[in-house]
């Protein structure tokens, strides 16, 4: 029945498309219709597939715990080696976007990458994850890694994600907040043995679970962004934890740090301020030690979304306050925003590692809010008697974000029941729905299964709640080894 669904559901898209488009002819070409043949059978097919490629298990890569001490005299610039390629473009139908990636770089010379992508349904962002092969050439199958915990903190979204691994744990640090506004947001993190996720344990004030408390909490004006954007490096034991702070002052970076041999290290966070000023129209720092040179190396973007765009560099001995650097400009796309750069599973970079510098940009041209392509270059590094940071004379490139068609062969990437919450007296139908990497929607019929409710509260019988008590629960569905939750409130009607 599932086949028969996506059939139908693909068919429908198709004829819609087409209508929109207006490059539909009476009765269609013998070519059209051949295509969209082939399109049904890989559709169907693909339902059958939604696993995820084989791969080792990643994160297997760390830096020296105690490196020597950088001369403060010279300072590292970092310049890209080419124009680079992409690994995300938006779709010519659905658009969309991948920004802030997180890059972990194992012992095989893959990339693990997490990135803010655009949410299905009534999620606004989640968090996705794949492996990049080749410097970005080909890739594992997307998947999502983190998504939002229903009538939560972080129920509206998970996004701008900073990765880190240490104690068997993969760490993920991210935004969120309750506002609708998207303002007043909060650095939450969530953690899994699993760089694909799912990222289900969440610091919850006292230990990991289900329901988020802030590990930053940002405390100015709600009219304001407020916190977010994390970055993490592994130092001696000492976790050290950037993120955002704009308020009415701008967009800053602040630092804590934290006991990384404690498990519940986020209940031992003190706070250090800003470590780098607010930006001109920048924004978020992704932050690694380069053990070669003896320090912590900042990235973050400046003029950001225009097309003089480029990536600042600063670096900081104690990891508490940064100086200006350097600035990557030369290759880059315009138009870029929310970079990352890689590292190992720590947050350090070693002597003869690749070291990749991504973004998401608009490029050259008028471009289109939201439409992102996401590119991604392999960068040297070097040092240099003086900072370099007059980059009026230097020019980025004109690459324009060239959308690609909607893929043949859709990549289902996650799992979600229609509504984050249900009210129900004495029972409801579940709608199950499957997205994939464009945010197709597919609704699923059979082999979801159900679990992880109060069975007092409620019973689900053939995708039905039932409600057996008052009271309220949470629920997870699992279809082909994805998985998503939902808040019942059971109010019977006596």
């Amino acid at each position: 029945m599932d086949i028969f669904v996506f059939l139908l559901y693909s068919y429908l898209e198709e004829r819609r498309r087409r209508t929109e488009t207006h490059t539909e002819k009476e009765g269609g070409t013998v070519m059209d219709k051949l295509y969209l043949v082939i399109k049904l059978l890989l559709v169907s097919l693909s339902v059958l597939s939604i696993g995820f490629a084989p791969m080792s298990e990643g994160g297997d890569l760390t830096g020296d715990e105690a490196p020597a001490p950088g001369d403060p005299d010279v300072y590292v610039q970092i310049a890209a080696k080419d124009e680079g390629t992409d690994t995300w473009r938006p779709s010519i139908t659905h658009g969309g976007y991948r920004y802030g990636p997180s890059m972990i770089l194992n012992a095989d010379g893959s990339l693990d990458v997490w990135s803010a992508s655009t949410g299905p349904g009534d999620l606004i962002d989640l968090v996705s994850y794949k492996r990049l092969y080749d410097g970005g050439k080909s890739r594992t199958k997307e998947t999502i890694a983190l998504k939002p915990t229903p009538e939560s903190l972080d129920q509206m979204w998970t996004c701008d994600p900073g990765v880190i691994k240490f104690g068997g744990y993969y760490y993920i640090g991210y935004t969120t907040t309750k506002d609708a506004r998207g303002t007043d947001n909060d650095v939450c993190v969530a953690r899994s043995k699993s760089p694909d996720g799912p990222f289900l344990e969440k610091w919850t004030g006292s230990g990991w679970g289900t329901l988020p408390v802030p590990l930053v909490e940002y405390t100015g004006n709600p009219d304001c962004f407020g916190a977010g954007e994390p970055s993490f490096v592994l130092l001696g034991g000492t976790l050290y934890i950037y993120y955002s702070w704009c308020d009415e002052n701008g967009a800053s970076t602040r630092v804590a740090t934290a006991d990384a041999t404690d498990e519940n290290w986020p209940a031992t966070l003190q706070h250090h301020g800003e470590c780098i000023p607010p930006k001109k129209d920048g924004d978020s720092a992704d932050v690694k030690y380069a053990d070669e040179y003896g320090r912590f190396i900042a990235v973050f973007t400046e003029k950001r979304f225009s097309d003089d765009s480029y990536v600042a560099v600063w670096e900081s001995f104690d990891g508490l306050r940064f100086r200006p650097s350097g600035f990557v400009k030369a290759n880059t796309a315009k138009k870029l925003h929310n970079c990352g750069i890689s590292g190992r599973a720590d947050g350090h970079i070693c002597a003869g590692d690749p070291v990749y510098l991504s973004y998401a940009y608009g490029g050259a041209g008028d471009g289109s809010w939201g439409n992102w392509a996401t590119r991604i270059h392999e960068v040297s590094l070097s040092a240099a008697a003086a900072p370099e940071l007059n980059d009026a004379a230097v020019e980025n490139a004109d690459i324009a974000v060239t959308r690609r068609a909607d893929r043949l062969l859709p990549e289902v990437v996650t799992v979600k029941a229609e509504k984050q919450v249900y009210t129900v007296e004495k029972s409801q139908q579940v709608f199950v729905m499957a997205y994939d990497s464009d945010n197709y929607v597919y609704p699923v019929l059979t082999g979801a299964t159900f679990d992880g409710y109060d069975e007092s509260v409620i019973r689900i019988v053939g995708g039905r709640i039932c409600v057996t008590g008052e009271g309220t629960t949470r629920v997870t569905v699992h279809w082909h080894g994805l998985s998503g939750d939902f808040v019942v409130h059971a109010a019977p009607n006596t």
